[in-house]
């Protein structure tokens, strides 16, 4: 059940850009617990912000009125000078005052080396989160990116929305 918040968004964007939008409500969501502790896990960090290295990678579509449901493969050891926001439907602010809203990476190296978290994945994916049809990111982009995480081992993934 939407609540008229949420009711009230859905009739906005149904006006503004898709008269088809409905709020996917999922009824059941899958629970998996971790195989092992957190100290000796592999945790991968994922964000919905929409970064892009800007020096190689193009960046999303987020002047499309359906948004973009790819995503970007982002090492962490990219500078965060590298890095630039391709989403346009959020407030960038504390973002561009601190990356770490998106990808906290040097908290999770902190976390690794106190022996919290067993070991910070290479690679963080980035998703633009504005995705009024979302049946592409459901159906294709985001099972590519859970089945890589799972083919190199990662037991939990970060997940940072904007």
């Amino acid at each position: 059940m939407l609540s008229a918040q949420m009711e009230a968004v859905q009739a906005s964007v149904q006006r503004r850009w898709d008269p088809h939008f409905a709020w996917i409500i999922n009824e059941d969501t899958p629970w998996a617990p971790l195989a092992r502790p957190l100290a000796q896990s592999t945790v991968a960090l994922v964000t919905t912000c929409g970064l892009y290295r800007a020096d190689t990678q193009l960046p999303f579509a987020a002047w499309h009125d359906l948004g973009d449901a790819s995503f970007r493969e982002i090492h962490i050891d990219t500078s965060p000078g590298r890095l630039w926001i391709a989403h346009t439907h959020y407030n960038h602010q504390h973002l561009a005052a601190d990356l770490a809203v998106a990808l906290p990476i040097a908290h999770f190296a902190r976390l690794v080396a106190e022996g919290v978290v067993g070991r910070l994945h290479p690679w963080t994916y980035s998703f633009m989160g504005y995705l009024p049809q979302p049946r592409q990111l459901i159906h294709e982009t985001a099972p590519i990116v859970a089945r890589r995480l799972k083919a190199e081992a990662v037991d939990a993934v970060f997940l940072t929305p904007c």
